[in-house]
């Protein structure tokens, strides 16, 4: 696994679907999570953002998967890679809400991540 499939294989993690925001299937269903891709020298960490997005009038199962991912990423977590390890922190701010105003039952959380990547 190279370094990009690192970050794809980090967020899909969560039991919904991940796609980077450039390949988003047309048919996709909500619940799923977009995220930004990018990679970067050892020692250079970047902050990339996320998008949770579910079809729902209530914040309650979104916030839900928001904590679960916070809390899995913790004080950092790792995945590892053909030659070193994408290392994850919680970017700051973490969590912030979005209206989506062509679409009011749709709920948006962006998150941001710190991703370093670190040779073996």
């Amino acid at each position: 696994m190279d370094e990009w499939k690192a970050l794809d294989s980090f967020w899909n993690s969560f039991t919904i679907p991940a796609y980077d925001e450039n390949t988003v299937p047309d048919d996709v269903e909500m619940p799923y999570i977009t995220y930004e891709s990018g990679i970067s020298e050892l020692g250079n960490k970047i902050t990339l953002s996320a998008s949770l997005w579910y079809r729902t009038t209530s914040w309650q199962d979104i916030s839900q998967k928001a904590k679960e991912i916070s809390n899995t990423i913790g004080g950092g977590t790792g995945v590892a890679y053909s030659g070193g390890r994408l290392w994850v922190t919680r970017s700051v701010p973490f969590a912030r809400r979005m209206d989506e105003p062509d679409d009011p039952a749709v709920r948006r959380i962006v998150l941001q991540i710190e991703a370093e990547f670190q040779s073996a």
